[in-house]
């Protein structure tokens, strides 16, 4: 037996969007999982894209040699194609972009777009929308109200979290490597189910970071019932690769995943309000006990060697 530790530091986020839990603090736990297990160069998978901030600090570090990122929301998935495919024309659109109530309105209809292939818009005009309702939304929450309410009568503004100058260099910092990034539209446990050849074969490491279990209804358009947690337990359970999974500290998901190794952490996040929140980090394979700077202390944990 032997005590693993790896540095958590509180580092600004590279992505340009805003999540509920952002898991951007995450990325040096996820880079020590790498060297423990020799995954170092590895094509780092990540099935519920997001705000993609573990991918890209990954990539930024070289723990990882490529990133494919997979997306179910259409607005989302838009806006991480159009960084990595039109980048220039995406800066554009948030340059020009009006940040207003007026313009929060008039994007309104593509909240419904169910397909990125919806034949009314192009991928440009759905990404920027995801950027927007990202921005100006509460939380960064795309299908919530927008930040001081459609009146405007708070003391917070829907303009307050767009920087545009801030927005449009994180995109083009991130677009730096679109030479070593895919997206791909669709749903996580399909994506995997479909290329299981591939993450078998490949040298290949699978970060899953799922809708949370007990808040996700209100933060994610696309979240998971308890069924749909239950089938990616039993799904990820029987896949020899090597996979890391991040979630809510809840009774259930510790059931679900009790034969797995399962290792508490500590991370940020604003919802109503600040606080620290504790999650859970679930494997397949060896990981470090973490080391917190600025943050509450666990438990020292002891891991197999």
């Amino acid at each position: 037996m032997a005590r693993r530790k790896s540095p958590i530091p509180r580092t600004e986020p590279m992505s340009p969007l805003r999540y509920p839990g952002g898991k951007a603090r995450l990325a040096a736990y996820v880079s020590g999982v790498i060297e423990e297990n020799y995954l170092n160069g590895c094509t780092l998978y990540e099935p519920f894209a997001g705000g993609a901030s573990v991918s890209l600090e990954l990539l930024r570090l070289g723990f990882v040699s490529d990133a494919v990122l997979i997306e179910k929301d259409p607005l989302v998935y838009a806006f991480w194609w159009c960084v990595f495919n039109q980048t220039d024309a995406l800066c554009a659109a948030v340059e020009a972009c009006p940040v207003s109530m007026e313009t929060w309105l008039r994007l309104q209809p593509t909240r419904d777009v169910r397909d990125p292939a919806d034949s009314r818009y192009t991928l440009l005009q759905l990404g920027t929308a995801g950027l927007f309702f990202n921005r100006t939304n509460f939380s960064g929450i795309i299908g919530a109200g927008p930040i001081g309410g459609e009146s405007q009568a708070s003391d917070y503004k829907i303009d307050c979290r767009f920087n545009k100058e801030k927005i449009i260099r994180q995109i083009r910092t991130a677009a730096t490597f679109a030479e070593r990034v895919s997206v791909e539209w669709g749903d996580a446990i399909s994506f995997m189910r479909d290329n299981a050849e591939q993450l078998a074969t490949g040298f290949a490491f699978v970060y899953v970071d799922p809708p949370y279990y007990k808040e996700g209804r209100k933060l994610y358009r696309h979240h998971y019932n308890d069924a749909d947690h239950v089938e990616l337990a039993v799904f990820l359970q029987n896949q020899g690769y090597p996979w890391l999974l991040s979630y809510d500290d809840h009774p259930r998901i510790r059931e679900l995943y009790a034969k797995n190794t399962v290792q508490p952490i500590y991370l940020d996040y604003n919802v109503k309000s600040s606080r620290t929140a504790q999650e859970l980090a679930i494997s397949n394979l060896v990981i470090p006990v973490p080391v917190y700077e600025g943050t509450p202390q666990l438990l020292q944990l002891e891991v197999d060697a």
